[in-house]
């Protein structure tokens, strides 16, 4: 029997998750089944601190999901979610079938037809359209998302060029905007930035921080940070 093929870390992205049960009992044979796994989601993004655009869990037998890692690692925000949620369910078979499916979304456009493919119209909590729905919005804080008027009545063409806006409002977008940045986080420790960046636990931390809060490219991330090479960036994000 050959062995399963690793996971290539997957930590920057939106993904599309998709999991099945493994037929020996349904994933959710109640809405408090349902009630309980949206807590265990709350808690993995809280955890994590990725950015969850979409989920559905009104099948018996399935749960889709539309995150991005945000720099975590998506292996381990998937494995913290299935098994918090296995400890709920009394099963003497296995939950699962298989592992979960991802499917990288590799443009705006892809985003928000998987959106649109998930969401159901419907007002049931276990289905973020609820969250969507300019009619009923349901307040989900933890949820990142389009604006409701971005999403909701709007042309595919219309929300794909909103997606990035509305995530990047507040980002830090350019090379000089985080200098600026990183010379007043310095200042508020009491110290100038070199001194700042000698301690590289706090310096890979900064890197991952910014990495999640701007635009900037993998050079410009090395150049703010001492002219470290991009294949040093990378290697520092995915620790």
């Amino acid at each position: 029997m050959m062995a399963r093929t690793a996971r290539v870390k997957e930590t920057y992205g939106i993904f599309y998750i998709h999991q099945t049960s493994s037929g020996e009992r349904p994933l959710f044979s109640s809405d408090e089944d349902r009630a309980y796994f949206l807590e265990v989601l709350k808690r993995a993004q809280k955890k994590f601190e990725f950015k969850l655009y979409a989920y559905c869990m009104l099948s018996p037998n399935a749960y889709h999901l539309v995150l991005d890692p945000n720099g975590s690692d998506l292996s381990n925000i998937m494995k913290s979610i299935n098994i918090g949620y296995a400890m709920h369910v009394k099963c003497d078979h296995p939950l699962f079938r298989d592992r979960y499916k991802s499917l990288p979304l590799k443009s705006s456009e892809e985003v928000a037809l998987q959106i649109q493919k998930i969401h159901k119209q419907s007002d049931s909590p276990f289905n973020s359209y609820c969250h969507y729905d300019l009619q009923h919005p349901l307040p989900l804080e933890w949820i990142s998302s389009l604006t409701p008027d971005a999403y909701s009545g709007a042309s595919l063409t219309e929300v794909n060029s909103r997606v990035q806006e509305t995530e990047c409002r507040a980002c830090i977008t350019t090379l000089r905007e985080a200098q600026g940045h990183l010379e007043r986080l310095a200042k508020e420790d009491g110290k100038n930035t070199t001194d700042l960046l000698k301690d590289k636990t706090c310096r890979n931390q900064l890197i991952k921080d910014f990495r999640r809060q701007s635009t900037l490219s993998l050079k410009e991330l090395g150049e703010l940070f001492g002219g470290l090479s991009e294949s040093s960036i990378c290697k520092i994000l995915n620790k």
